[in-house]
């Protein structure tokens, strides 16, 4: 496979790919009635388009196609002459086609440019006649122009200048939310927090369809800065009807099927069996994210239901989707991972002592040894309390007694007790020394 994760480039040099040297392959997702076209086709624009260069740069038979539809998506509704000319030439490695992008790059470069010099001389008269409305009118113009050449660092630099044009906090916030979007886009999770908080500090109380925007926000950008807990807490609190009113999803950068695999799959990294009941599957409002994606119900109900077989075997053929979403790809080992330990701390939960071969079959792990790797590696880290017992091959939990755990606390109590107390003491002995410092400098002061 070709890859172009050190082509795809803005004007600027950023990456629009992964932006990483070298990807991780993967094989065609195994998730049931998986459709490319059908999956892309819920984005547009540069989500679109960075979509589409992340699934091919990760999955050798999805290559050649997932390029084509980032090619058309560049044609159509972009001026980066840039990526349209690497995505030309790695299509024309791939296919052994020859296919010249060079007269389209020419024509929108001309565009481009004569776009540019119409702008600048609109923001020039604006400046002159001293009209901030009409200032920021060219200034945000300036910005999409930079957006549609692919140049994103550069739109969010003209977004931060654009603040000198504007008259209210209102503008701050839209001009914010602005470089939020972008932000989201390119997949930089924090700078979407940070916007997110500048918004919020000048526009306390943000009206619809903006507060409905900044929770996709927070909670999309939680999710990919793998704070799963938060996340969750986001998602499962997102209103379908007002996104499909509102007109997020028209935007083309989130679908109904990214809440509901965020959700599902924060979820099960972060809270316990009953609350995956109560906040997800028994949740009326996140239910209606999950009727777009049925496999996470259904994942959702076998972990719930303790069907732990068929739970991992859903999980996997998610995951093999997720490995080509540029939100959730960089973390899919981890949180997979998380997830099945959580199944084997569910699985362990009504045993005493289990037999360890059985278990490896009931959890499809390939072999005993790789289930007792993972045990100790859970023992280690206090996710389980229990212990190996090698010669018998058993599983056996420690019983914690109640006498123990009195005493921890009691222990803890009297370590709080002692700290506060060392800080009292050394609070008075402060003040103390203050106070005979203070009554010295008053009697030197009286005698002179």
């Amino acid at each position: 496979m070709s890859s172009i994760s050190s082509g795809i480039l803005t004007a600027s040099g950023q990456h629009f790919g992964s932006s990483l040297a070298r990807a991780v392959t993967t094989s065609r997702p195994t998730l049931k009635g998986f459709d490319l076209q059908e999956y892309l086709g819920g984005y547009k624009g540069y989500a679109k388009i960075r979509r589409a260069i992340y699934a091919g740069e990760r999955c050798p038979d999805l290559s050649v196609e997932s390029y084509r539809v980032a090619l058309g998506e560049v044609e159509q509704n972009t001026y980066d002459a840039k990526t349209f000319t690497h995505l030309c030439k790695t299509l024309s490695q791939l296919t052994g086609d020859d296919i010249d992008g060079s007269e389209w790059s020419g024509r929108v470069n001309k565009l481009a440019k004569d776009q540019d010099t119409e702008i600048r001389g609109e923001l020039e008269r604006a400046k002159k006649q001293v009209s901030k409305r009409e200032s920021l009118r060219a200034q945000k113009l300036y910005v999409e122009l930079l957006q549609k050449r692919g140049m994103m660092d550069e739109a969010v630099r003209a977004l931060q200048e654009g603040r000198n044009f504007c008259a209210d906090v209102k503008d701050q916030a839209l001009l914010h939310i602005d470089a939020a979007r972008i932000s989201q886009i390119m997949g930089r999770w924090l700078q979407v927090a940070t916007y997110i908080q500048r918004t919020e500090s000048v526009l306390p109380d943000p009206a619809e369809p903006t507060a409905t925007e900044l929770a996709v926000l927070r909670a999309q950008s939680s999710f990919g800065d793998c704070k799963w807990s938060v996340a969750v807490s986001e998602l499962q609190a997102l209103s379908f009807d007002k996104m499909l009113s509102e007109g997020i999803f028209a935007r083309g950068v989130v679908t109904a099927r990214d809440i509901a695999l965020y959700g599902t799959l924060a979820g099960l990294a972060s809270l316990e069996r009953d609350q995956i009941k109560a906040k997800l599957i028994d949740n009326v409002m996140f239910g209606q994210f999950l009727d777009n994606m049925p496999e996470c119900q259904l994942l959702l109900q076998s972990y719930y239901n303790s069907k732990y077989a068929d739970a991992l075997a859903r999980l996997s053929q998610i995951m093999s989707f997720c490995k080509l979403d540029p939100v959730i790809g960089p973390h899919v080992a981890a949180l997979e991972q998380r997830i099945k330990d959580n199944i084997v701390v569910l699985y362990t939960q009504p045993f005493a002592s289990i037999r360890m071969d059985s278990m490896a079959e009931a959890l499809c792990f390939s072999s005993v040894k790789v289930l007792e790797d993972t045990l100790v590696r859970m023992i280690d880290s206090k996710l389980i309390q229990a212990r190996i017992d090698g010669p018998t091959g058993f599983l056996v939990k420690h019983a914690v007694d109640p006498r123990d755990a009195a005493l921890k606390r009691v222990d803890e109590m009297h370590q709080a007790f002692t700290l506060q107390a060392e800080l009292m003491s050394a609070r008075i002995q402060y003040l103390e020394e203050e106070s005979k410092r203070s009554s010295t400098s008053a009697r030197i002061h009286y005698r002179r």
